[in-house]
């Protein structure tokens, strides 16, 4: 794990070769540019163009359920004749979905009322229909002796009434508000809705017709926002008469590709050491087991240039935290097995793959708790077994987990002092970590070693950090009573993290507190399908199996969710608030986008 060392180079070329040169620096890939220039006005005087519509249209095609094979030439292909009509087919198709899903609706509504159609008013002698739908408990409410009622249908809880009037009955005539029914008749409904399912068929196929042009799209696509991205650099560089200046940061390892860039394209490169006053973006470096670290890391912050590279303890600490949050063997196989069974929806990017890989350690993880706390799926295995001489761990000891949990959150923040100690410069910044890992190493002495020397030995180390802390509060120098008042005050500021080291070591009890909370709520999930088996014979057993599914379905979720939010945020709070000491800017290179699909 590593922040990559970066140059400033500066690539020096004729004006007229500039877009050959950003060109070129895209296809290479790997620099980061410095705008020397602001072109905020001039990108912003530039019409938006079709890149929106384009992304929506391809992102249409790549969704349709049933796919053409691509076509890989562009002979044929008109970009903005595909966008048009894909476009057109997904207003058209959810336009058709909509009617279609009103036409069931009014068919459903329709139906009871049974075929008929609304006669001329001279023939029925003015007279209107009027239409009730009244539950069957409420009929003995109806005075039929002042009115002319019809019953056309009738269910087990529904009565469907006409009442014959020139006007409409008052409120009080019913026992229920009217309804409309609408003057079309059932057969006029369903052969809309048969006209309206063949439209849609025939929308669906026009989509997938339109699914051959889905890869050239993409590459059009693609090249739009390299020209986009072409045209922004150009317009960003230092251009002073014929010459002009792109400048960029690029990783030290790889200046020699860059020379040879440079004498391929014919312009002049100049490559500058980090100086103090400049503040470059971080490229985080990790082997292929841990660089998912880096997405774990950059997901809230990146770090400084000049701090180091915390992705590889971010990525185990993460593993640990969310077994011992999940804490369940039977959660954790089920999820690698469904894992094992989706592995290839993950193949199709890096980034994907990465987060495959560490989704399987997380379950490894969680199986490994839940068989050292002795859960599976919230049953304890007997005494006696094999499993249970594997549990170690008893999550309703709350002295114990308490003592565990609280030295987990001990090592983790002093792991964090020890780490930003070593990568300081100077002597306050190397000390003042120090203190606090006494601190924390004392105080934790002192709740462990109860009744013991141990005990005795911690408010020594917490009076030793503190003091170490507060002498080397800053680097002020004394030179006046001035400055030695500042540098007390200094000292004094630092001490008042004593706050800050307490209350984040008690965060860590969270961990035992949500896998109490897990284990408890998959025990009272069994506990009560096994009730519900036997309060209800026969039947009881279908229920107790819904229950089970059901109440071990959202545990495993909020066990996700708790997993995933608790566990990253003791890294990204705690640890960080100890770790790092500058918020950096990620390297983002300049480079072609991909096209994927």
């Amino acid at each position: 794990m590593s922040i990559v060392p970066l140059l400033k180079v500066n690539l020096i070329g004729v004006l007229d070769d500039k877009d050959r040169v950003l060109e070129a620096a895209q296809e290479f890939g790997n620099l980061h540019l410095i705008p020397l220039t602001s072109a905020q006005k001039e990108l912003e005087a530039v019409p938006a163009g079709r890149g929106r519509e384009a992304a929506e249209a391809l992102r249409w095609l790549v969704d349709s359920p049933a796919q053409r094979r691509p076509v890989t030439h562009p002979e044929g292909f008109k970009l903005d004749e595909v966008v048009s009509e894909a476009l057109k087919n997904k207003k058209a198709l959810k336009d058709c979905e909509d009617r279609l899903a009103r036409l069931d609706k009014r068919i459903q509504d329709v139906e009871p009322w049974g075929e008929f159609s609304f006669s001329d008013l001279a023939e029925i002698g003015e007279y209107r229909l009027w239409f009730y739908i009244v539950p069957n408990g409420k009929l003995k409410a109806i005075d039929p002796s002042d009115k002319i009622l019809e019953t056309v249908h009738r269910d087990k809880f529904r009565s469907y009434i006409v009442l014959l009037s020139p006007e409409e009955p008052p409120v009080s005539a019913m026992p229920v508000p009217r309804i409309h029914v609408g003057a079309e008749p059932l057969s006029t409904l369903q052969r809309q809705y048969e006209d309206t399912a063949v439209e849609l068929e025939e929308l669906d196929l026009a989509r997938q017709a339109l699914t051959k042009w889905r890869l050239m799209l993409a590459q059009n696509l693609a090249a739009a926002r390299d020209h986009s991205a072409r045209h922004r650099a150009s317009l960003e560089t230092a251009d002073v008469e014929r010459v002009f200046v792109l400048q960029a940061w690029a990783r030290a390892d790889q200046m020699s590709g860059i020379q040879a860039l440079a004498s391929e394209l014919g312009v002049a490169v100049v490559a500058e050491a980090v100086s103090e006053e400049d503040r470059p973006p971080t490229l985080l470096d990790n082997s292929r087991a841990m660089e998912a670290g880096e997405d774990l890391v950059e997901f809230y912050q990146t770090p400084g240039y000049r701090d180091w590279d915390p992705s590889a303890v971010v990525y185990v600490s993460f593993v640990i935290f969310f077994g011992m949050i999940m804490t369940d063997a039977g959660y954790g196989l089920l999820l690698l097995l469904l894992l094992f069974l989706f592995r290839k929806r993950f193949a199709g990017s890096a980034l994907g793959r990465r987060m495959f890989r560490m989704s399987v350690w997380l379950m490894v993880s969680t199986t490994a708790f839940g068989v050292a706390t002795g859960s599976y799926f919230g049953v304890t295995p007997p005494d006696g077994s094999l499993l249970a001489h594997l549990k170690v761990l008893h999550l309703k000891d709350v002295d114990t987990m308490m003592k565990i949990t609280l030295t987990i959150g001990v090592i983790h923040i002093v792991l964090a002092n020890l780490m930003r100690a070593w990568h300081e410069r100077t002597l306050s910044g190397r000390l003042q970590p120090l203190g606090w890992c006494l601190v924390a190493l004392g105080g934790l002495a002192t709740f462990l070693g109860q009744g013991t020397v141990m005990a005795s030995a911690g408010p020594a180390g917490v009076v030793a950090g503190l003091l170490l802390v507060g002498f080397f509060g800053s680097d002020r120098k004394v030179t006046s009573l001035k400055s030695g008042g500042l540098r007390v005050f200094d000292g004094l500021a630092a001490l008042a993290r004593i706050v800050n080291i307490f209350s984040d070591v008690l965060s860590y009890m969270r961990l035992f507190a949500l896998g109490l909370a897990a284990a408890s709520l998959a025990e009272t999930i069994n506990s009560l399908s096994g009730q519900l088996n036997h309060a209800v014979p026969g039947i009881g057993l279908l229920i107790a199996i819904t229950v089970l599914a059901l109440g071990h379905a959202i545990n495993i979720g909020l066990g996700l969710i708790a997993g995933c939010v608790h566990g990253l945020r003791l890294n990204v709070i705690e640890f960080f608030n100890w770790g790092l000491k500058d918020e950096g800017t990620p390297f983002r290179p300049f480079k072609k986008e991909e096209t994927r699909l």
